[in-house]
């Protein structure tokens, strides 16, 4: 008798996790978020190369190639316009992430309530966060942040915004993506204690970009394969329901 009901309670156990696995493979579908990263790194390059040796052209006086390097900045701007409209480059995301997905479908958790409510709230702090930018890039160019401490100064308004968009967003992304303002963070501490981290020279950039999009794409990856292992267990808790269906 004893042993029946504790058969019983575990299967009960089994079939309550489905709900959870559901929740939390939905909630790691971070394959739209990585093909979005992707096409910044492509779309900071397509900026960034011709940029540089447009600069480079226009010095030695070479006419001919610094004007090649504009029609291809001019290129990549039209294309990073194209991106940022949502009914174009989110469309053209997504199509990619189904193709990804395959027969996984489609899954999505319905938003909070308070960002229909309070949409004004999301708003007003990517407006904040936009001004932090501008404002940090402006007073980097004239001077007042040194070039080498331009990471550590943007994380006081990136870490709090990033942790914003967790917050507002919960339950519909993973606490997975804490680790990204956390990683940012930690990487701005071990800047201002002078560890060696930092690169000089024509790799300056990086010094921006890994903490922006190599964290960011890190913590994606990690959501991914915890989505894996979350269907993982999504499955096995269907085919248990469908084996104790069959025997009922």
């Amino acid at each position: 008798m004893n042993a029946g009901q504790n058969q019983k309670s575990t299967d009960a156990e089994k079939l309550r996790e489905i709900p959870k696995w559901v929740r939390r493979y939905t909630q790691n579908r971070t394959i739209p978020f990585l093909v979005s990263m992707v096409i910044f790194l492509l779309l900071f390059t397509a900026i960034g190369v011709p940029s540089y040796l447009g600069g480079i052209a226009y010095l030695a006086g070479n006419m001919l190639a610094f004007w090649i390097c504009i029609f291809f900045l001019v290129i990549a701007c039209v294309a990073v316009f194209f991106f940022s409209v949502p009914k174009r480059g989110g469309k053209l995301i997504e199509k990619i992430s189904r193709r990804l997905y395959g027969d996984e479908g489609v899954t999505t958790l319905p938003p909070p309530a308070r960002i229909k409510k309070h949409h004004w709230v999301g708003l007003v702090v990517g407006l904040v966060f936009a001004s932090c930018v501008v404002g940090s890039v402006l007073l980097g160019i004239r001077g007042f942040i040194p070039i080498e401490y331009m990471q550590p100064v943007s994380a006081l308004y990136v870490v709090p915004f990033l942790v914003f968009l967790v917050v507002w967003q919960r339950p519909v992304v993973s606490l997975l993506s804490l680790l990204w303002p956390i990683l940012y963070a930690l990487h701005a501490v071990l800047v201002v204690m002078g560890v060696p981290i930092q690169f000089g020279g024509r790799l300056d950039f990086l010094n921006m970009l890994i903490p922006t999009a190599g964290y960011g794409i890190l913590c994606g990856l990690l959501g991914h394969v915890y989505s894996r292992y979350a269907l993982k267990k999504l499955r096995e808790a269907a085919h248990f329901k469908e084996g104790a269906a069959d025997g009922a």
